[in-house]
Parts: C-alpha cells; sequence; structure tokens
C-alpha cells in the first residue's frame, strides 16, 4: 500500500510540473511613470496571453542600475530578462554574463532581419547576438519658428550644410534680446559626434584604436566648439541659467537645439505656447546623426532562458506596439513601423529616417567598458568650452593617454 501511494504521489508531481506555471521576471531602471504604466500594460497582455503557461514580472531595479545589475550578475540572481543600454551593453557582453540568443533565434525562427543593422551593432560581438533593441532614438534639428520670422531667417531644411547652420545661427543670435542662435551641451562627447561622423570622421580605427586626433576628427571638434568660443552662437544651458536642452529652447533662450523625441514630447507639455519645426540635422561631407537604444538581454545564469526568450518574442512585437503607441517612442521593427504607418507622421517619419544613416551610441573599446575614456574626454570638452585649453592641446592629450583610459578597467 504504502509503495502505491509513493508512486501515485510521483505521478501527481511529475503531472504538476509539466502544467506548473514558468516565472519570468524582468527587469529594467526605475522610469517616468508614464512609462511605468505602459510597461505594466505590456506585461499583463502578455499574462493573459500566457496564463497557465508563462507569468512576466515586471521588477523594476531602483537606484544606480549598472551597479545593481552588475551585483545581481555576479551572484546569479539577474532577473531572466533585463534592459542594457547601447552605451554600455558591449561591457557586460563581453564580460560573458550575457547569453548569446543566435540558437533560440533559429529555434522561433525569429526575424532579425526587421531590425536595421545599425540598431543592432551596438548588441553583437563576434559574430553572435545578445540582445535586440525596443526602442529608438535618433538626434533632430528643433528650431523655433517665431524666433526665425522675427529675425527673418528662413527656417532649416534637409539639404542644410555647416555652412548653411552657422550662417542662421549668427542671424538668430542677439545677445541684447537675450537669445541665441543655438543650444549645444559643453561636455558631451555623443554630441560632438555627430558632426565628427558629417565630417567623414571615426571614433575608433579597426584595431580599437582612438581616431580623435585624425584630421577629419579634429576639424570636426573645433567646429563644434568654435560655435561658442568663436562665432558667439551657441550656449550651453549652464551659460543661460537653465538645467538642460529642452528648458533652454522651451524658455527661447536658444532658436535652435540638438536633441531627440524625449525633447518633443517635453516641449509640448511643459512649453505649448512655443511654435516650434523639426528638421534633420546639418551636414558637410555626409548626413550622419546619433542613435540611442536600449536592449532586452538574457543572463546566463538565467533558468529559464526559452521561456525568458519567447517572453522577449512577445516584448519585441505586440508588446512593442503597445509600450510605444503609449509612451510616443519610436518602435525598432520596421514591420511595426510600416503597419503603424509611421512615416506618414512628418516629425516621426525624421526620427526614424535617422537609423538609416545614424551611428549607434557607444564606443568599441578592448574591455568593452569606456566609462574612464568617457569622463577624461567629456572632462577635457568642457575645458574647450570655457577657454582653459584648444581643440589642438585637448586632442594631444586623448591620444596620448587614450590606452591607458581604456585598459584595466
Amino acid at each position: 500500500m504504502r509503495k502505491w501511494v509513493l508512486v501515485i504521489g510521483m505521478m501527481v508531481a511529475l503531472f504538476a510540473a509539466a502544467f506548473a506555471t514558468t516565472v519570468v521576471t524582468l527587469g529594467g531602471w526605475v522610469s517616468s511613470p508614464v512609462e511605468q504604466k505602459a510597461m505594466k500594460a505590456v506585461v499583463d497582455a502578455f499574462n493573459q496571453q500566457y496564463a497557465g503557461q508563462i507569468e512576466l514580472k515586471y521588477q523594476p531595479i531602483a537606484g544606480n542600475y549598472t551597479l545593481k545589475l552588475t551585483s545581481q550578475l555576479s551572484a546569479g540572481n539577474a532577473p531572466d530578462i533585463f534592459y542594457l543600454d547601447s552605451s554600455y551593453a558591449q561591457q557586460f557582453i563581453r564580460s560573458g554574463a550575457i547569453y548569446p540568443l543566435d540558437f533560440f533565434v533559429k529555434k522561433y525562427n525569429f526575424p532579425v532581419s526587421d531590425f536595421s543593422p545599425s540598431l543592432l551593432k551596438p548588441f553583437e560581438y563576434n559574430g553572435r547576438i545578445y540582445g535586440f533593441p525596443k526602442d529608438f532614438s535618433t538626434l533632430v534639428l528643433f528650431y523655433n519658428k517665431k524666433l526665425f520670422d522675427k529675425y527673418n531667417v528662413a527656417y532649416p531644411t534637409s539639404n542644410w550644410t555647416w555652412l548653411d547652420f552657422l550662417d542662421a545661427a549668427e542671424k538668430l543670435t542677439h545677445p541684447k534680446d537675450g537669445v541665441y542662435g543655438l543650444g549645444l551641451y559643453s561636455n558631451a562627447l555623443n554630441r560632438v559626434l555627430p558632426f565628427i561622423y558629417q565630417n567623414g570622421g571615426k571614433l575608433v580605427n579597426p584595431d580599437l584604436t582612438t581616431a580623435l586626433g585624425n584630421p577629419e576628427d579634429v576639424q570636426a571638434i573645433k567646429f563644434y566648439f568654435d560655435l561658442h568660443t568663436k562665432y558667439k552662437v551657441a550656449v550651453s544651458p549652464q551659460d543661460v541659467g537653465t538645467g538642460w536642452l529642452g528648458d533652454e529652447f522651451g524658455k527661447e533662450k536658444v532658436a535652435m537645439i540638438e536633441s531627440g523625441p524625449w525633447a518633443y514630447s517635453f516641449l509640448k507639455e511643459n512649453y505649448p505656447q512655443v511654435d516650434f519645426g523639426v528638421a534633420p540635422l546639418p551636414m558637410n561631407r555626409k548626413r550622419a546623426t546619433m542613435i540611442y537604444t536600449v536592449c532586452y538581454a538574457i543572463p546566463r545564469t538565467s533558468k529559464n532562458k526559452d521561456a525568458a526568450f519567447k517572453a522577449m518574442e512577445f516584448l519585441l512585437g505586440k508588446g512593442m506596439k503597445i509600450f510605444t503607441e503609449k509612451l510616443g517612442v519610436i518602435p525598432t521593427r520596421d514591420a511595426i513601423i510600416k503597419s503603424e504607418k509611421l512615416m506618414s507622421d512628418p516629425v516621426k517619419r525624421i526620427f526614424i529616417e535617422g537609423k538609416e544613416y545614424g551611428h549607434a551610441w557607444f564606443i568599441p573599446t578592448p574591455s568593452g567598458n569606456s566609462s574612464k575614456l568617457l569622463d577624461n574626454v567629456n572632462s577635457l570638452f568642457q575645458e574647450i568650452w570655457s577657454g582653459k585649453t584648444t581643440v589642438e592641446e585637448a586632442m594631444k592629450k586623448i591620444v596620448s593617454n587614450y590606452d591607458s583610459w581604456v585598459s584595466g578597467q
């Protein structure tokens, strides 16, 4: 009798296990209430579709996201899926903490070709893919129509060159009125990079040595800072007592800024009286912009990789449609862009087109870690902006110290 009870008990346990719901955790940084609400809607939709099979639990990571994620990965208790920003994804990928997705891509016939190569690049390494981007942003030129009209300046066009850009900025600069042609960040490599790419330059050479000392790079960096130091047409948010470019533009301290979709929604909500338009960034030798994106990734330590990929598949499909519609951000899937007819929106079209000629924001280094390099470069850029050093002197320091800044981190 005892033997039969034991056998029946084992059968019940196996039956229950076979039909048990697999719990998959999703981690990301704590964001705005609107974004949290949008993600909740995605998770609810997933759990409804996969009820009794997979349960997705969204668990935002409060505090220093990268620090806490690093600790969780080391301890083996990281979420089954989590966000990785393009700017530091390589650091985690090269550490071996992220699980490559090629097996699941093949198993589930996942449509990799539906993502532009420029969006995937930050999450690839040695021919393998470690994450898929959930949404993206590109930089465009915002311009204040009232100020352009007031000073009789023609609106920006898609054919604007650096010379057109500078000419307009000079005509729009009227310090007595408290107005300057352009708002720029004084110490942000990622905002200088579009100018480098527009000038035919590059961030690193094929062997991962720095290209910032190359003539094309130096010329572009000089043009960027000359807008402030030489031509006096550009001011930073701090120069005019504001916190960031959105406020600087919204308070009509400047007629133009280089920014992304986040500025568009911010201005509509906080400065509805400002009549503005957007245009592609001006070009020099070629057209270029920056791409900012975040992927979903799976840790090697996850015990639910298959279920996690099924959840990721949803997040990158139906979930992406829900998330981007509710938040107003741009989907990464070409099929969704097409199905939602986003290219018919004159504003979103300009942001979307940028992914075809844009460059993803990350710095390729031997280790994948670029934090020390970025801190030093941005510090030198601040010195150029404030007149404490020249572009040429700063570039010499960067080139001579580059190897030490990217090694042993």
